[in-house]
């Protein structure tokens, strides 16, 4: 084992991080405008879930990977519209 530590994620990315998950606060609205017969329902109540591995996701991996760490912030941004521009 060495002793070598890994830098830690600085708190503007996690501020970037935060705000990027901020649009799953919208949860209740989503869900009350989206038809109960839907298979997008599914997507809906999955969407918290993802939106809160996805940003833990991107603060882990940040200080070794920052490529990959924006990238799955990218992902979780198109995924916000994606979902409200399917039910809105």
């Amino acid at each position: 084992m060495s002793d070598k530590r890994q830098p830690r994620t600085p708190r503007w990315f996690l501020m970037v991080t935060v705000l990027f998950m901020l649009p799953v606060l919208g949860f209740p609205t989503l869900l009350g405008k989206c038809p109960d017969d839907s298979p997008l329902t599914t997507f809906v109540w999955f969407y918290p879930l993802y939106v809160l591995a996805a940003g833990i996701c991107a603060l882990m991996c940040y200080p070794a990977r920052r490529e990959l760490a924006w990238i799955q912030l990218v992902i979780m941004l198109l995924t916000h519209i994606a979902l409200w521009y399917s039910i809105l």
